[in-house]
């Protein structure tokens, strides 16, 4: 039987070589699934051979190309735009699939007329499964941590309880609604250039009562090997996975816990690490409070634009304690 059509969209800044090694791997899972399977591949300006690769080597995919280099977040979204079907598969240029990883996702996804999105189980170049793939999360010192689990016990779970519900599913393999995606805005722009881009889009999904699944039964690798960590200097990332994971908070938890537990542990960091003379922290902190009119605007946006709740609520709900 003909299944549901996917369209699988990569971004690409010169990955030529991760490409050539991980497309081949798409296009045999694309093969595997039994349905229509589009795969788009959206270079963002690459000075490589990226796209001679693309346009002579691997014709099996559709090519769109920016002209000027915009960033993960919009190369992303010019990938759904351009994409035939409503389900969307987003998959980093570093990951490769198992074969039949398509249709566990596209059946979860499909299960139920509030799911957004669904993770697949990640695992690492050395077959460990990787926690991003099941996000759970709980409040420790002032900030949200993850909570660690074991595959076993997930799989239990999961025959025992049905899907399991996730914080968020990684933004560098997730399937997702694409007329949800475009309704929701996407993927804010003030996560720019990377990171919590795809937690906060889920926890706005979640207001609206659209839940993001994980679904072990599909497979990914992710070798880690990406434009992030090639093209920018680890302080950076370091220093911009901060301000961003202030600016999710800030945009989310309630003030109550903004003002009885985040700020006091933020001092707190704020001092130990200045007398460790270690400058990250304080930097990432200072760039955060740069844009903090920016930030409250922004939760007053959202606010308004749909059911709002606390990341306090959100956190009960997906996982009751």
């Amino acid at each position: 039987m003909d299944q549901n059509p996917v369209s699988i969209v990569i971004p690409n800044y010169n990955g030529a070589k991760i490409l050539e090694a991980n497309l081949p791997k798409v296009i045999k899972a694309g093969h595997a699934y039994g349905g229509i399977c589009e795969i788009i591949v959206v270079d963002d300006a690459s000075s490589d051979n990226s796209v001679a690769l693309l346009q002579h080597s691997i014709s099996q995919v559709k090519l769109v190309r920016h002209d000027v280099n915009r960033g993960f977040a919009d190369t992303v979204h010019t990938g759904i735009h351009a994409a035939s079907h409503e389900i969307i598969i987003l998959l980093n240029s570093d990951v490769w699939p198992h074969p039949d990883f398509i249709l566990p996702l596209v059946k979860t996804l499909l299960s139920g007329s509030d799911v957004f999105a669904v993770s697949p189980l990640v695992y690492d170049p050395q077959g460990e499964p990787q926690n991003v793939s099941w996000n759970r999360y709980a409040f420790v010192r002032g900030t949200i941590k993850s909570t660690a689990w074991q595959l076993d016990d997930a799989l239990l779970r999961r025959d025992r309880e049905g899907p399991l519900k996730s914080l968020f599913a990684s933004g560098g393999s997730m399937a997702v609604k694409k007329d949800r995606f475009i309704d929701l805005d996407g993927f804010l722009s003030i996560y720019k250039p990377f990171y919590s881009e795809d937690m906060d889009l889920c926890t706005r999904a979640w207001m609206r009562g659209w839940q993001t699944l994980f679904e072990p039964r599909s497979k990914v690798v992710h070798d880690h090997v990406g434009t992030i960590k090639r093209f920018f200097h680890a302080k950076k990332i370091r220093i911009t996975r901060i301000r961003n994971r202030n600016y999710y908070m800030w945009l989310y938890c309630s003030w109550q816990r903004l003002i009885l537990s985040l700020i006091p542990w933020s001092l707190l960091r704020l001092f130990l690490r200045l007398i460790r003379l270690d400058v990250t922290y304080p930097v990432a902190l200072l760039k955060s409070l740069v844009n903090l009119r920016s930030v409250i605007a922004l939760r007053s946006q959202i606010k308004q634009a749909q059911p709002f709740k606390t990341l306090d609520q959100l956190i009960k709900e997906i996982e009751p304690s």
